[in-house]
């Protein structure tokens, strides 16, 4: 009895479905979305409401609606993992849109349009259990989208929006156990990945995709600084992300940090002073960092970059976008106390560095330079 109401409402859910147009070869309602998410990525709130309510609309039952409610939830409240009310709504959203592809992913004439779903939504709640710490979630997250991953790789050459979630898994299913060895005895059982694909995979879902380009180049920015060092590649992206939408605060941020790491420190402190209008405290304690780390290298302002990194220091972070400035605030105070002697806080401040840093290029300085003074 269960399994034919259950039949029952995903033959109703299907027939609601425009039945001459699946979402990713609807070219009118993709525009519309496009233009909406830019709007939404450049905080402009009120224009991509109006314009996404329009897709919503002619999709009343399609995961795409409950996909479009998260991203709008996970861009108006930023940081979204630091209020626990709104994250929960978003982690609803992202599970209705899993329940509605589940539906038509039976039917075979929307099994691709719902695997593509399937690998966003999974592959965004896995993205915030990690954020909140929740790594064994995370994994457990990864294993329930493996099918679906697999589906996936059937469609990646014919339709580029696949390269995003296979990007991905290929470099994420190397570097996540690396990163946190305690899920290592999980992640056996999944099917092996590949980095330099992985990377290969996401510049080609910048290069070619419509709907994950702008998440396949802030993913490229953060891989290429936190485990590749690769500065420069970062810049190109985040260039772009800042040149396209200079409203966001948060692609501003980043394309702040990405200067300072190349050298370009007179462009970096200009972005950095509209920043400081912003009375959030990712934005405080961004700047505070930025400005220190410019004291530091470009000035030798040792006395001005420890006041800044002190301050920086004394702002909670958000993990998702500042935990690593706290990172860099400890290393650079502690390189300042080797160059002042005091080798008893220096010491500290490295350990400190140590417990805080995930950037590897952070961990690995951190770590030769405390050995050379201990």
């Amino acid at each position: 009895m269960k399994s034919k109401i259950l039949l029952f409402i995903g033959v109703v859910v299907v027939s609601q479905l425009p039945s001459k147009a699946q979402f990713l070869n609807d070219e009118k309602n993709k525009e519309l979305t496009i233009k909406g998410l830019d709007f939404l990525y450049n905080q402009q709130f009120d224009l991509s409401k109006e314009i996404l309510n329009t897709v919503k609309s002619t999709y009343p039952q399609h995961p795409v609606k409950f996909l479009l409610n998260a991203l709008e939830l996970q861009w108006q409240f930023v940081p979204i993992d630091k209020n626990p009310e709104v994250l929960k709504k978003y982690i609803t959203e992202l599970n209705k849109c899993i329940t509605a592809a589940k539906v038509i992913y039976k039917n075979p004439k929307y099994k691709k349009e719902a695997t593509f779903f399937l690998l966003a939504a999974h592959g965004f709640i896995a993205l915030s259990n990690n954020y909140q710490k929740e790594y064994f979630d995370a994994v457990s997250e990864a294993k329930k989208v493996h099918t679906f991953f697999n589906e996936g790789k059937k469609y990646k050459n014919e339709n580029p929006e696949f390269l995003f979630a296979s990007g991905l898994y290929n470099f994420y299913r190397v570097q996540y156990p690396e990163s946190h060895p305690i899920v290592k005895p999980v992640t056996m059982f999944f099917e092996t990945g590949n980095k330099t694909l992985g990377l290969q995979e996401l510049e080609n879902s910048y290069k070619k995709s419509i709907f994950s380009r702008t998440e396949a180049a802030l993913h490229l920015i953060n891989i290429n600084i936190k485990y590749e060092s690769n500065f420069k590649k970062s810049l190109v992206y985040s260039t772009i992300l800042h040149s396209k939408y200079p409203n966001n605060y948060i692609f501003k941020i980043k394309h702040i940090e990405n200067l300072l790491l190349n050298g370009e420190f007179e462009a970096a402190i200009s972005f950095n002073e509209q920043l400081k209008s912003r009375k959030d405290k990712v934005s405080q304690l961004s700047t505070l960092v930025f400005e220190g780390y410019k004291e530091e290298h470009a000035d030798k302002n040792l006395q001005g970059a420890l006041t800044n990194y002190a301050k920086a220091l004394k702002i909670p972070h958000d993990d998702r976008y500042t935990k690593e400035y706290h990172g860099i605030a400890y290393l650079g105070m502690a390189r300042i106390f080797v160059k002042q002697k005091d080798l008893v806080k220096a010491k500290a401040f490295y350990k400190q560095c140590l417990q805080t840093a995930e950037y590897l290029w952070i961990v690995d300085a951190a770590k030769s330079e405390l050995k050379k003074i201990s």
